[in-house]
């Protein structure tokens, strides 16, 4: 009688695991292992899915093809277009009806390069001719209003160049182009027309400061932010992100440290009203009470008690590990920020000074980049830094995750609350943004990839209720069984409210016919939704 209540209550609990973490909608493509994966954006209606595949045989040509799908993962439809010989694809975006995909030829700064211009709903094709584009190592390329936006590296400076489409006028934006200086983050506002570019740069002290620039679509300069550090000397900016604009407003989010160390002090904010006022507000540990949270109780402990220590001494205690603000949720209310508390365990590991813990990520259009085998990856084609070629990555980085922090920050600055979930340590080869996050002001849903499985945490109300609970893939037809899944080729990312995407190859076994076992390779994408409020605590 035990023996059997023990299986219901274990059946229970796996219906419940299962309830939270449920997979709804599932399409397929045959796609063989050795094929190249597909990339998926968001776009109005549902999703777009895309790739430049080498036609079967002996030849050279290579088709894009494009796959339009509506939020139920129903096809819309499937098209492709053929590439010039020799040519790779090497960036991507979407603006209103038209897809974008930039080729290059090589992976030099000269290379030869092209786009083309496809309208989603004609089908029609039309080449974009790149002569005139300054050669560059290419780190960024998006459209707004039909004027292609490059971003690269010239000569060891950055440069920001828009082309426009109709006419061919290549337009060089003023003021990007300058020593000792990055590029932290460029991003366009569709709906106000703007391009924004978030940089750092050295003056003649060794002072970083950051800037920002706003220009129009054909590249006119609509303002100019220079935010001075008020001790430049004690700390200094090591990063930012941008937010949308609310109310004619926007800031600048990220971490600080000391200068020229590994060492992090905190977070700041900086906030510009439409006038290009602004004001820095700086948060140290004594703002973030449950930093540690993450650990055990001893462990969180003793962190505090060495805390209140530094803190009665009149210092400002340090974060040795890195802080990396990966991602900004706007609310009406406030920010929610996500930020990857990691330890950069490889020695050959580029200081914050060169090339941010996240750089990498912030150049990308899509928010999948750079997940490594334990949490699938994409080859980013556009991702040609002489610094950090794609090959290196793996053999170079060791990065070891402990935890993912987040705090919610109003719009006068007060700091709501702050908490994190366990990482569990979880190493991996690339210092990019870890896990993917559902937020609707209440609720927040964090899931990650794990060796073939998906993992889960949850928070509801600032408080942790549960973390890191591994869940299987699951099919849509339970007639069918999942046989091998590859690793590499997988991707997840938030789609929409309580909503995933996981998406890659798999070979999945199933009966024909004649009621015979065959087996069929696919690219896959599964649409997910969470719902922690249905976890039930396993009182043993």
């Amino acid at each position: 009688m035990k023996s059997i209540v023990l299986i219901l209550g274990f059946l229970l609990f796996q219906q419940s695991l299962q309830a939270q973490v449920m997979f709804v909608e599932r399409f397929e493509f045959e796609s063989k292992y050795q094929e190249k994966d597909f990339m998926v954006m968001n776009r109005p209606g549902g999703l777009i899915a895309f790739r430049s595949q080498p036609e079967r045989g002996f030849n050279l040509r290579t088709r894009l093809q494009l796959i339009l799908t509506d939020f139920q993962l129903e096809v819309e439809r499937f098209s492709e277009v053929l590439i010039k010989d020799n040519f790779d694809l090497a960036g991507y975006d979407l603006d209103g009806d038209y897809f974008y995909a930039l080729f290059q030829k090589g992976s030099s700064a000269t290379s030869d390069r092209y786009a083309l211009e496809i309208n989603l709903k004609t089908e029609e094709v039309n080449e974009i001719l790149l002569e005139y584009v300054h050669a560059m190592d290419l780190q960024e390329f998006f459209v707004l209003n039909r004027k292609a936006v490059f971003l690269g590296i010239s000569e060891m400076r950055p440069l920001v160049q828009i082309l426009n489409i109709e006419n061919n006028d290549l337009f060089t934006v003023q003021g990007v182009y300058s020593k000792d200086t990055n590029v932290l983050q460029i991003r366009k506002d569709t709906e106000l027309g703007l391009i924004d570019v978030l940089l750092s740069k050295r003056d003649r002290l060794k002072d970083k400061q950051l800037t920002v620039f706003s220009f129009d679509d054909e590249g006119n300069k609509i303002r100019e932010v220079n935010i001075s550090n008020p001790n430049p000397r004690e700390n200094e900016f090591t990063e930012g992100l941008l937010t949308p604009y609310f109310e004619y407003q926007q800031s600048i989010l990220g971490t600080y440290g000391k200068k020229r160390r590994e060492a992090y002090l905190g977070l700041y904010i900086t906030d510009i009203n439409q006038f290009g006022e602004y004001e820095t507000k700086f948060y140290t540990m004594e703002d973030f009470p449950n930093f540690y949270s993450y650990l055990p109780e001893k462990q969180q402990e003793r962190k505090l008690r060495s805390l209140e220590r530094t803190l009665r001494k009149g210092k400002t205690p340090y974060i040795t590990d890195v802080l990396s603000t990966r991602e900004i949720v706007p609310m009406e209310d406030g920010f929610l920020l996500h930020n990857d508390h990691f330890i950069a365990t490889n020695p050959r590991y580029i200081p914050r000074d060169g090339m941010y813990a996240n750089d990498a990520y912030r150049f990308f259009p899509n928010r999948t980049l750079f997940h490594g085998p334990v949490s699938g990856y994409h080859y980013n084609p556009m991702f040609y830094s002489p610094r950090h070629p794609y090959s290196n990555w793996q053999q170079n980085g060791s990065y070891k995750f402990l935890s993912s922090y987040f705090i919610f920050i109003d719009r006068e600055g007060r700091v709501i609350w702050d908490n994190a979930f366990n990482l569990e340590n979880k190493t991996v080869d690339y210092p990019g943004k870890f896990g993917e996050i559902a937020y609707d002001g209440q609720k927040l849903h964090y899931l990650y990839l794990d060796w073939g499985k998906l993992k889960m945490s949850y928070m509801k109300n600032a408080e942790v209720i549960f973390e890191n609970i591994p869940f299987d893939f699951e099919l849509i037809n339970e007639s069918e069984r999942i046989r091998d899944t590859q690793e590499q080729s997988l991707s997840l990312s938030w789609w929409y409210g309580d909503y995933f995407l996981l998406s890659g190859k798999q070979k999945i076994r199933f009966l024909n016919d004649q009621n015979r076992e065959e087996t069929r390779d696919v690219f896959f994408m599964t649409k997910i939704k969470v719902d922690g409020d249905l976890y039930v605590p396993d009182e043993d």
